[in-house]
């Protein structure tokens, strides 16, 4: 059986916080927030059922506990060669991100995929949008 290709992961430290954060205010999911150019873009971590996913919107995929992480069209095309790792820092939050307030804070490691990623991911089905989005 071939290993399925995934665009992003988590670290076990940011696991342990998500975990909380899950315990705390239930589902939730990962928005990409900032520019596609800006090279410190930020993961917001926001409930899932009072986040509107636009029609347009690519799910980049599903962390721990379908935990789903979403992106614009922009941002899908500017990261495309991109393998993302959810990971965390000190720090503080944005004030709408749900871990806010905890001195920790998501942030993203970033690397280019592999060849055979790439390769892997191009003969795959296109990403899930936001119009396929069941709630």
């Amino acid at each position: 059986m071939q290993n399925r290709i995934h665009r992003v992961e988590i670290t076990e430290r940011a696991q342990t916080l998500l975990r909380r954060i899950i315990e705390d205010n239930g589902p939730v999911l990962f928005r990409q927030a900032g520019d596609c150019a800006d090279d410190v873009s930020t993961p917001v971590c926001l409930p899932a059922k009072q986040f509107p996913i636009e029609h347009a919107d690519i799910l980049l995929g599903r962390l721990s506990w379908h935990t789903e992480y979403w992106i614009s069209p922009a941002q899908f095309e500017y990261w495309k060669d991109t393998h993302l790792t959810v990971d965390v820092a000190r720090g503080e939050a944005a004030a709408d991100s749900l871990e806010a307030g905890q001195g920790m804070r998501f942030v993203l490691r970033a690397r280019l995929l592999t060849e055979a990623e790439s390769a892997a991911l191009a003969a795959a089905p296109p990403p899930r949008t936001g119009a396929d989005r069941i709630l």
